[in-house]
């Protein structure tokens, strides 16, 4: 790798400085500040950015309130005549999906108006404005290592630092949405409450948890929904008033839209301001050079992808961090869901959308039309549940038709059994409980875009080092056809990523993963993907001779592939490398991926760098905690006695348990009692040492 300057360039500048006066030493360093300062202003520090929220604004999210740019909740309160405020805080879409669902039958059950309102939207500080004949109630998401959503994490930050906002006036309630197979379970809203609380904030209802762990989000949102309703009524003074729909939606067909004014599925789009933030880049789409299948078998495989950069000078990443692809839906389902509804000969009119309430930002893209919608806005592969089954029964095309979809909305186990042999989405669903004769033509859109979130990214590690390919990117990803269960769960994303494999490897459409890879007009060609660039906190130590521990299972050794090969090409120009030790597991030896790389970078590495794998559907069958115990003294000696850094990226079961027995064998061999590993463990955490990436 050669020096970007030369020899005897540096050394005449070297000269040049020696020889300098003094003041042209200090102009030069001041020169050289600025410079630094301007490379690498938001990358070596963060920076306080008060248009932050903006990043979160959709384009189509444009409302009266909006326009009067208030950020002061209190007064939108007041103005828009709103007696409760549900915030979200989001990573997915399941958190704001039920706030919008809780305002809404807020108002249908009591008559009480409610909104739900992305909790970026709006000034920390005028949370406490918020009057005491209020109601704020809080659905926020963890995920990760205990890390807020996107768009809640400067909230929450606020709430940990203020000293001197109180909230004497705040009446609240919140639920919080996680996963306990994760170790900081639900982690954000007990900041949350405890923060509040701290601040003189009155909480009105006990505070909910959903656990995802066992698939059971749903659940708990709606027994926690019922019980605060209870409580509505018995403690809150709210009564119940007649039920019936009330469209959230205002949808007016207008063929006197041309083509040029529609919305086409083009996920780029204008940003409310200037995105001045660091977390992600722009969304762009970006050219596949290569797809390749790792492996592959009838039930699951992976996939190996490279994505170009080279026409995105703009675009820049860091090893260790992700990268967001933007799905389109199977067109199977499209049509699915376009014949059931009766909108085959609609598809293409241009609609219209709207929110009836004109201090309620919509979040449906607009105008459009239903088939863009379907394809390339909104998540119609999103699995349903017992409650929103419930909300179909009154529209049923046949009394046939609703005693079924009522026997799926009240038995857990009928629901189950439903779905048990094919996939949970809404067209199956409306499919399933008709003739052949029948459609859903009756049915409201409105409905159907209530109960769909938007179509959201999909994030993958990224498995290529920046400092050997700063030009291009690669991702690992896993396919799979059925879960654990054997239940079946063809992923949007990954069979989007097949579909694309095969258009390029094959020049022909494939027959099994049916999308539109070429997107909309033509704008992706079938090789090209619209994706984004999304920070990570996963960074390899920033002194390259520390040590550093990976553990891995699956596609969980993606970021550490680049990690290794970011060390084979520092060895490689001279650097002092740490030790590191890459621990790896996977069922069997053809879900090793990646081994000739890995040898030949062990090979390379002259000793520096070991791999060492863990099968568990082979003999001798070990899981990768296993061999960890194996090599215990490498591991202590590396973490403790030579301050290394440990990684761990792959499923949060695998994650839990490497962790579990890390601390059974360090606390046997230093001595520690469980308050000394905490103390440690956290210690480690504190200053980066120990990092997590990990999933369900």
């Amino acid at each position: 790798m050669s020096l970007p300057f030369s020899t005897d360039v540096s050394t005449t500048f070297l000269g040049f400085l020696y020889n300098a006066e003094i003041d042209d030493q200090v102009v030069l360093g001041l020169i050289l500040i600025l410079g630094i300062y301007y490379l690498f202003r938001g990358t070596l520090w963060e920076i306080p950015d008060p248009f932050y929220y903006q990043w979160f604004e959709r384009p189509q999210e444009v409302s009266s309130l909006k326009q009067d740019s208030t950020r002061d909740v209190g007064l939108m309160l007041e103005s828009s005549k709103k007696d409760i405020v549900v915030f979200w805080g989001s990573q997915s879409g399941t958190s704001e999906g039920f706030a919008i669902r809780l305002a809404k039958d807020c108002k249908s059950r009591f008559g009480v108006d409610a909104i739900a309102t992305d909790i970026s939207n709006y000034n920390p500080e005028s949370i406490s404005n918020i009057p005491r004949s209020k109601l704020a109630i809080f659905i926020v998401s963890t995920y990760g290592d205990g890390d807020p959503s996107d768009n809640s994490s400067q909230f929450v930050a606020w709430l940990e630092e203020n000293k001197t906002v109180t909230f004497s006036n705040l009446r609240y309630t919140a639920f919080g949405l996680g996963n306990s197979k994760y170790k900081y379970y639900n982690k954000v809203v007990d900041v949350l409450t405890t923060s509040l609380n701290e601040l003189q904030a009155t909480l009105v209802f006990s505070i909910g948890k959903a656990d995802d762990s066992n698939g059971a989000t749903e659940d708990n949102f709606t027994q926690w929904k019922q019980d605060l309703f209870s409580a509505f009524k018995s403690d809150l003074g709210y009564s119940e008033v007649p039920s019936h729909y009330e469209p959230t939606f205002k949808i007016v067909e207008d063929e006197s839209l041309a083509p040029i004014d529609l919305l086409i599925g083009d996920p780029i789009q204008p940003r409310g301001g200037e995105r001045k933030g660091l977390l992600s880049s722009s969304i762009q789409p970006l050219s596949i050079n290569k797809i390749k299948k790792l492996y592959s078998s009838a039930e699951r495989g992976c996939l190996h992808v490279e994505i170009e950069l080279a026409h995105h000078p703009q675009l820049k990443y860091t090893t260790g961090d992700h990268l967001a692809i933007w799905p389109s839906n199977p067109t199977s389902e499209v049509q699915r869901l376009l014949s059931v509804l009766g909108s085959r000969d609609q598809k293409d009119t241009p609609l219209l959308i709207t929110s009836f309430d004109p201090s309620v930002s919509s979040k449906i893209p607009s105008p459009t039309t239903l088939e863009v919608l379907f394809r390339y806005y909104l998540e119609i592969c999103h699995p349903l549940s017992r409650e929103i089954v419930s909300t179909f029964i009154p529209f049923a095309p046949s009394p046939a038709a609703a005693a079924r979809l009522t026997q799926l909305s009240q038995d857990k186990s009928a629901f189950h059994q439903y779905f048990s042999h094919t996939h949970n989405t809404l067209g199956n669903l409306l499919e399933g409980v008709i003739t052949p004769d029948q459609s859903w033509s009756t049915l409201p859109l409105s409905i159907i875009f209530e109960t769909l979130p938007c179509l959201a990214p999909r994030y993958y590690s990224i498995s290529s080092s920046s400092v050997v390919e700063p030009r291009s990117i690669t991702i690992t990803v896993a396919t799979s056809t059925t879960n654990e269960n054997g239940e079946p769960i063809p992923g949007v994303t990954t069979n989007y990523l097949l579909a694309i494999e095969h258009w390029l490897n094959n020049g022909t459409q494939s027959q099994i993963h049916n999308y539109a890879v070429s997107g909309p007009n033509n704008a992706l060609g079938g090789s090209r993907v619209y994706a984004h660039i999304k920070r990570s906190k996963f960074r390899l130590p920033a002194v390259p001779t520390r040590p550093i521990i990976m553990i891995a299972s699956g596609t969980g050794i993606a970021p550490f592939r680049g990690f290794l090969q970011e060390r084979v090409r520092l060895a490689a120009i001279g650097k002092d490398v740490g030790r590191s030790i890459l621990f790896f597991g996977c069922q069997n030896a053809e879900q090793l991926l990646y081994q000739e790389e890995l040898d030949q970078i062990v090979n390379a590495s002259k000793g520096s760098i070991e791999v060492i794998t863990a099968f568990s559907r082979q003999e001798p069958k070990k899981y990768v905690q296993d061999v960890i115990e194996e090599r215990l003294e490498n591991v202590a000696e590396m973490m403790i006695e030579w301050d290394g850094y440990l990684y761990i990226c792959g499923a949060a079961r695998m994650a839990r348990g490497v962790t579990q027995r890390l601390e059974t064998c360090l606390r046997a061999r230093v001595g520690w009692d469980e308050m000394e590993w905490k103390g440690w463990l956290g210690k480690m955490k504190k200053e980066h040492r120990w990092q997590e990436d990990v999933w369900r």
